[in-house]
């Protein structure tokens, strides 16, 4: 039952979802301080603590050292970049469907020119969606209408709305993510209701609501917003929804404060400390009554003299004997007769070689410990070293596992947007169903990387099968965008003998007596042969597309063996 006036009054005023509001926003803020690439500093909450963090662990000296090195764009901006690039290709399925069931097939045309031209779909999710799933993937997805209807058809849209301009709501369902209702800053001076009912429009200033300015009725039956991720943190708080990188918050603190100290230590390595012995200087300028102390000027008072740019004088003694180039130089005190120390006049303060090679791999170490938590196993595991089928489909598995979760979050999101646009172009009773499925055949290697599995298998003796798996993937890879091409060559491997022999490896296994002349003769003249049955027939595609598949290969095969024959 749609909200009256007197009850959004009481819920703008009372603002019972206020606190959880608020720690959605905090959160979100958290997961946004490394998410973000940022090109400016900022002082936000999530800022502020990370430095009073670091501030904790360092002494005063060295934190002062640490402000100077925290710098923006952060290390882990880059870290979660890798780690969101590793799972867009949950847009790249290779069998994608999008199934919608309209009562006309007329209905079912103008919705496929509607939601590609005028939605703009799928683009808007790849990009739009994807943006907002890294940094504001606690937003709600509103479908709206607009105010006067200029067509034909209503012509509904959809958009995602900021929990920072959300002011109350309720969900029917705290799971599935639906909304009763959501009361929301559509501008500074213009309050939203969307609910069950209607849209609602009003005045908003000093958060009182005004006069009406527009009441847009549906008849869906049910509110047209819904939060845009299901995933909660905790069941607890159902409403604060999961980051893919929420679990390792912690350890994005620590990489970035590992990294900035490390940073300090590369300095070190740079610029040395070199340390000399302490020299007496008795520079001493009767004539304008100042002498040198500890290197600075200084009068009889024992006050510092300044220069011309209005800086502490330095001695020009002791400037002339300062460090040449980086660094910094440690005056010690001079040997002494009685110890018999007999050091060298100056020196160099080493660092320890191997201090300078953990920090370097102790920053790969937790880089990888944390690609690895949140999307799976690195497929570079796979590329450097031997693998067999169990292995290659482990690594897919690790992959699979956090990839279906995030697709299953957009398929619900796309398909609860389709189907209440639908509803509200066509009308309820002309749905039948909206079905949505990103695909469930993804690779997530590049061609060149499969490559690199399938020599690995094939060196180490890896079955028929195996290498039929690993071929079959790297055609997905390097075909992904082009079905056309993807399609002939998948049908090439059909009638192609020996596959994964060289010619060399085939005419050994001829020589050994293992295959018949024929066979060879296909083998070595292959590329050549389907061109000449491509010239006098159709192309290997569209040759029997209307037989059985295994009847066209049995066809195109026989007719290759009669052009060797014929030779």
């Amino acid at each position: 039952m749609g909200l009256s006036r007197e009850q959004i009054e009481k819920k703008v005023l009372e603002r019972k979802k206020a606190e959880t509001i608020n720690r959605i926003i905090a959160h979100q803020n958290r997961v946004k301080f490394h998410a973000e690439t940022k090109v400016a500093q900022s002082s936000t909450t999530p800022t502020r603590d990370f430095l009073a963090y670091a501030e904790s662990l360092l002494p005063k000296d060295k934190y002062r050292a640490f402000l100077i090195q925290f710098r923006v764009p952060m290390k882990t901006s880059e870290v979660v970049g890798t780690i969101f690039d590793k799972m867009s290709n949950i847009f790249d399925g290779q069998n994608q469907s999008f199934n919608y069931q309209f009562l006309t097939t007329e209905y079912k045309d103008d919705f496929e020119y509607y939601r590609q031209e005028v939605l703009k779909e799928p683009e808007i999710w790849y990009r739009v969606g994807w943006e907002y799933y890294k940094t504001e993937f606690n937003s709600i997805l509103v479908v709206d209408l607009p105010i006067e209807q200029t067509t034909e058809l209503p012509e509904p849209y959809f958009y995602w709305l900021k929990m920072s301009n959300v002011i109350d709501y309720e969900t029917t369902d705290p799971l599935s993510g639906m909304m009763e209702y959501v009361i929301f800053k559509q501008t500074d001076s213009v309050l939203t209701v969307v609910d069950d009912e209607s849209y609602k429009t009003y005045e908003y200033k000093n958060d009182k609501i005004g006069d009406e300015i527009s009441n847009n009725p549906h008849d869906l039956g049910y509110c047209p917003a819904k939060f845009f991720w299901n995933e909660p943190l905790n069941l607890s708080q159902p409403d604060i929804k999961a980051s893919l990188i929420s679990k390792e918050l912690n350890q994005f603190d620590w990489l970035e404060f590992f990294h900035i100290n490390k940073k300090q230590l590369d300095l070190y390595s740079a610029y040395p400390i070199l340390w000399s012995y302490k020299q007496n200087c008795n520079y001493m300028n009767a004539d304008k009554g100042y002498e040198c102390d500890g290197g600075f000027l200084v009068d009889k008072h024992k006050n510092h003299m300044l220069d011309s740019n209005g800086h502490i004088a330095r001695c020009p003694v002791c400037e002339a004997n300062r460090l040449t180039g980086a660094g910094s130089l440690l005056s010690v005190p001079p040997p002494s007769e009685k110890n018999g120390d007999m050091r060298e006049p100056v020196g160099i303060i080493e660092i320890n070689e191997a201090s300078l090679r953990y920090n370097v791999e102790e920053e790969q170490r937790l880089i990888k410990s944390i690609i690895d938590s949140t999307v799976g196993v690195d497929d570079n595991l796979v590329n450097s070293q031997a693998v067999n089928e169990q292995q290659v489909n482990a690594v897919y598995e690790s992959r699979s596992t956090v990839r279906n979760k995030v697709k299953r979050g957009f398929e619900q999101a796309q398909q609860f947007v389709d189907e209440t646009v639908a509803r509200l172009r066509y009308g309820n009773d002309t749905v039948v169903s909206v079905n949505i499925s990103l695909g469930t055949v993804f690779y997530n290697f590049t061609g060149e990387q499969l490559r690199l599995q399938y020599k690995s298998a094939k060196d180490s003796g890896a079955s028929e099968a195996e290498l039929d798996m690993l071929q079959e993937r790297i055609f997905y890879a390097e075909y992904k965008n082009d079905a056309t091409q993807l399609q002939r060559i998948l049908i090439l491997s059909e009638l192609e003998p020996f596959r994964h022999y060289t010619r060399n490896e085939v005419i050994d296994l001829f020589q050994k007596g293992f295959i018949d002349e024929q066979t060879l003769k296909i083998k070595l003249n292959f590329s050549d042969l389907i061109k000449r049955f491509e010239r006098e027939n159709l192309n290997i595609i569209e040759f029997g597309s209307l037989l059985d598949f295994n009847k066209k290969i049995n066809i195109i095969n026989d007719k290759l063996k009669n052009y060797v024959t014929e030779s």
